[in-house]
């Protein structure tokens, strides 16, 4: 037991600190890798810390114990920033950075209280015994543990705020791609559903371990295992981040300035709808599967931000949706001239990402009918 229990504190700090590092090597100029890999990074920090304190070694311990609790307050910050990377150009990002300030106050108040009140003998009785439920009479070892508790309060207001962002970036998100990408199966965030789900259930266990103390010293395998469940968390996460791409939701308009992808007004325009009606007819550009509004205005000598407002006017629907509606009914007409193509073949003809958005297209259209005459 006690050469498992090992295995699972060395793999806890040795696995993200390895990820951190490919991430930092393959990112390039990627920067939600970039900043996975610091979050990685963080992890490694925080469960080289739990190693060394269940290993018992408190003389080493107490020189790092206020930095262990700035990085634990870091390590849901990082993570939202990853996601925020993902959704947002960089001149956005710079604001998002104060979500670690809680950490560095705390980690700041930690080594006031813990590095200065207490004396060296102190700070190895408080480590030993905190987790004991003993009842600390010296009034520097209270105040040292009641800013313990202030600081499992700070993880439970963390675990709230970030689940309800981690709910709305997503949709908004997703609502963005639409204007700019005809297939968005390669950008979406629809994993942050379980995500959000794991990260609620990682961030109370976390909360009912630092408050509720469950797991004392006699037990103490348990709570590396528990320990160790999360940083499994970090490792999932970070592996999934090497597949996740990030699309530039910026333009180039005409005058060569940049702007941010959102209509801030809808324009009426009949001239240029039916411009872009007959260059959807003639040039059948639907069938790129990478197709994006930016190549749309480039062909047809418009900006980007002027097309997507004529768009939603003009039609009632994104851009996403505009597209979807041709190359839906492309798909009709070919299965008429040749009924035996299969599902996968369609979805490469058709221009479409994957077999899962031509089946959601037939079916928003009415057209799901087609699917019964389309062979497995």
């Amino acid at each position: 037991m006690h050469y498992f229990k090992l295995t699972l504190l060395i793999a806890s700090f040795t696995i993200p600190l390895f990820l951190s590092f490919t991430l930092f090597a393959t990112s390039g100029d990627n920067l939600p890798k970039k900043i996975m890999g610091f979050g990685l990074l963080n992890a490694f920090f925080v469960f080289l810390a739990n190693f060394i304190y269940f290993l018992r070694a408190f003389s080493i311990y107490l020189w790092i114990h206020s930095l262990h609790i700035a990085t634990v307050l870091w390590i849901f910050p990082s993570i939202y920033l990853y996601v925020r990377s993902i959704v947002s150009g960089k001149g956005n990002l710079k604001k998002e950075f104060v979500h670690f300030i809680p950490g560095v106050l705390f980690g700041l108040t930690s080594a006031l209280l813990f590095g200065v009140l207490l004396s060296h003998d102190q700070k190895l009785y408080y480590l030993s015994n905190y987790r004991s439920g003993i009842q600390f009479e010296n009034i520097n070892l209270r105040m040292v543990y009641a800013f313990r508790s202030a600081d499992v309060l700070m993880i439970v207001a963390q675990v709230i705020y970030y689940s309800v962002s981690f709910i709305r970036i997503p949709y908004r998100y997703h609502r963005e791609l639409k204007e700019e990408y005809s297939n968005i199966e390669h950008f979406s965030l629809s994993w942050l559903k379980w995500f959000n789900f794991s990260f609620v259930t990682v961030g109370l266990l976390s909360v009912a371990f630092y408050f509720f103390n469950p797991f004392h010293e006699g037990n103490d395998f348990f709570l590396v295992f528990f320990l160790f469940i999360i940083s499994v968390f970090t490792w999932v996460l970070g592996l999934w981040s090497f597949s996740q791409r990030k699309p530039g939701i910026t333009e180039e308009t005409n005058d060569g300035t940049v702007t941010k992808n959102h209509v801030f007004g809808k324009v009426q325009d009949n001239e240029l709808a039916n411009r872009l009606i007959r260059y959807f007819e003639d040039k059948k550009p639907f069938l790129k599967p990478d197709l994006t509004l930016t190549m749309v205005c480039k062909d047809i000598g418009t900006n980007r931000t002027y097309l997507s407002s004529v768009i939603n006017s003009n039609f009632g629907v994104n851009f996403n949706t505009f597209v979807n509606q041709f190359r839906a009914k492309y798909v009709e007409e070919y299965l008429k001239h040749y009924p035996q193509t299969t599902k996968e073949e369609l979805t490469q003809i058709g221009g479409f990402g994957s077999v899962s958005s031509l089946k959601r297209v037939l079916n928003k259209d009415k057209r799901a009918r087609i699917l019964s005459e389309v062979e497995v």
